[in-house]
């Protein structure tokens, strides 16, 4: 478990890519359209804590899907992330462990050393992203979207970020 208290300074959603770049931090497009949709706000920020926990450590040792992980939330003390949290959390999270595969695409499955920050989803539809992780992979820090349906199976050894 690895608990981070972030005190995030808000910002106007213009200046993210700004922000990202004056760290080295790259994105993937589905980062892009999460940031771009009009429930992504930068400007309220506020204090708040994270902690990382697997989704085998909140009580699924068979894994589970976003629905089963929410579920579940409420027996661990655990809420949901506000959608920016995966925005504010890799601006102050700069020592993430390196990942041990540095394939960035292509395996439908959370990455290696990826840590999915937990957040109601922007939009029902599938093809929209669902939400953000982070990853660091061939010594670079990433801030990725991720797309999946209602029945994808976050493994029981998937590290998520939830509000504690």
């Amino acid at each position: 478990m690895i608990r981070i208290p972030l005190h995030p300074e808000p910002f106007p959603r213009d200046r993210i890519p700004e922000k990202l770049a004056a760290r080295g931090i790259l994105i993937n497009r589905y980062a892009g359209d999460f940031f771009a949709h009009p429930a992504f706000v930068t400007e309220k920020a506020g204090d708040l804590s994270v902690v990382i926990l697997s989704v085998g450590e909140i009580g699924l040792a068979e894994g589970g899907t976003l629905g089963e992980i929410a579920g579940i939330l409420g027996k661990n003390r655990l809420k949901p992330c506000p959608p920016n949290t995966g925005l504010f959390l890799r601006l102050a999270w700069t020592d993430q462990p390196e990942s041990a595969d540095p394939v960035l695409t292509g395996t439908h499955s959370a990455p290696d050393g990826a840590v999915t920050v937990f957040s109601e989803p922007l939009e029902p539809d599938d093809a929209f992203p669902k939400g953000l992780y982070l990853r660091k992979a061939a010594g670079k820090l990433w801030l990725r979207g991720y797309v999946c349906d209602s029945g994808y199976r976050f493994p029981a050894k998937a590290q998520l970020a939830f509000r504690a």
